[in-house]
């Protein structure tokens, strides 16, 4: 407790000088470990097995959606996922479906999907689904905006 008490500012100033350079200096690795869920961050143009028209909206903080799209390039149908990079491994779980009825977005939360979907990571454009298809992403689309419930359907050819 002596030791405690004898000491001043200008010792202790140096030690905590010295712990806040070594926190900065183990940032980085910590930031890294987040960027390739944010490499994989963006709007999609995504293809499947059957040449199914797809969009991924991948969020970042792991939020996002899946659209589908009919013949036509008109939204069919779509979820709200989350998924979650871990290796080269994506998991992914389905909430929200988005529907298009009538030419209208409609969208409807009846909870989250216990099932998981896993996929592996192929290589830097393609994830494979344990026990199903391949899904094949083509391009980012810089101007796809995301459909809000009401507004009209949208349509892929005009992306």
């Amino acid at each position: 407790m002596k030791f405690l008490r004898r000491l001043s500012l200008s010792q202790t100033l140096p030690s905590l000088c010295a712990i806040a350079s070594l926190m900065f200096l183990m940032s980085p690795p910590l930031v890294a470990a987040e960027s390739p869920q944010r490499q994989w961050a963006g709007n999609w143009l995504v293809v499947g097995e059957g040449d199914e028209q797809l969009v991924w909206q991948l969020h970042a903080d792991g939020t996002g959606f899946a659209y589908g799209f009919g013949d036509g390039g008109r939204l069919s149908h779509g979820f709200a996922i989350n998924w979650k990079l871990q290796g080269d491994r994506v998991r992914v779980r389905t909430g929200a479906s988005v529907r298009c009825t009538g030419g209208v977005v409609a969208v409807a939360f009846t909870g989250w999907s216990p099932v998981t979907l896993n996929f592996a990571i192929v290589d830097g454009r393609h994830w494979l689904q344990d026990g199903g298809g391949l899904l094949s992403f083509q391009r980012r689309l810089s101007r796809w905006q995301t459909p809000r419930a009401g507004s009209e359907c949208p349509n892929l050819a005009s992306s």
